[in-house]
This record gives structure tokens, sequence and C-alpha cells, in this order.
């Protein structure tokens, strides 16, 4: 597997915990993460935080 890291901006975030944020990447990743991606970093952000960091 290969080792990633990404920052992924959804509205989908909004009023979301860090850790709900990234169970929705996993299973928007479905089997990709057992199969293809052996580590993923991610920054989690809705629209309006990746303004206001960038």
């Amino acid at each position: 597997g290969s080792h990633f890291q990404a920052i992924i901006v959804s509205p989908e975030f909004a009023g979301k915990r860090l850790i709900q944020r990234h169970q929705l990447v996993y299973a928007a990743l479905g089997d990709r993460m057992k199969a293809e991606i052996h580590a993923l970093s991610m920054k989690t952000l809705t629209p309006e935080e990746f303004a206001q960091n960038a």
C-alpha cells in the first residue's frame, strides 16, 4: 500500500467533529483503504475554514 497526505475541503464537514469528518472520508474511499492505501494523513476543512487558513 501507499502513504498519502491530503487536504480535503467539503461543506459536508460543517458542524461535524474531526472523527466524524474522517469517517466520511474513509466511507468515500471504501475498499481502497484496505487494498490500495496503507496510510492516509488528512486535514479536513469546510470551505470557510479553508479560506481562513489560505
